[in-house]
């Protein structure tokens, strides 16, 4: 990536829209607008992707988060009962020390980024391309992909079966 070429206005404002949503998924009360804040979060991200010219991460980011896990969450949503309740219902006594602890975790995260040896803006990143992930996918890794869709197969017609046993119940 040429030095001239990263924009830190755009990373800036993507970042603070990332942070926004995310701060959104963890708080509302409505468990729905929370998974639709958590679809924005995943857009937030797929657009660092593309401003970091990764396009085949942000296409898959896209596809595969905002597509596919964000409908399964959402269809799960939809399925129970409750979809909003108390505020007693989301936070319990742990929750006091779970704000001192994440900005703690920030901040060890943080002095260990500013204090390792990073590359540079300039250096060459390590982006292949589609031929070179595809040809990987259906060489080397064509076994575990395949098990991969399998598990994924399962999983649905798991699904299918509780929705239609909930069904059989009523």
């Amino acid at each position: 990536m040429p030095h001239g070429d990263f924009q830190p206005i755009a990373f800036s404002v993507i970042a603070a829209w990332i942070l926004v949503a995310a701060v959104g998924v963890v708080t509302l009360r409505n468990i729905v607008h929370s998974a639709i804040a958590m679809v924005f979060c995943f857009l937030g991200v797929a657009a660092i992707y593309a401003l970091l010219h990764a396009e085949l991460l942000a296409i898959v980011q896209i596809l595969i988060y905002v597509g596919a896990i964000s409908v399964v969450i959402l269809f799960a949503i939809m399925l129970t009962e409750a979809q909003s309740g108390p505020v007693a219902m989301f936070f319990n006594r742990q929750s006091i020390f779970a704000l001192p602890l994440s900005v703690g975790v920030a901040g060890v995260v943080s002095a260990a980024l500013i204090s390792a040896q990073l590359p540079g803006v300039g250096s060459k990143a390590l982006n292949p391309g589609v031929w070179q992930i595809s040809k990987a996918l259906l060489s080397e890794a064509v076994f575990p992909f395949e098990l991969i869709s399998l598990v994924l197969l399962a999983a649905m017609i798991g699904a299918i079966l509780l929705a239609r046993r909930e069904e059989e119940d009523r």
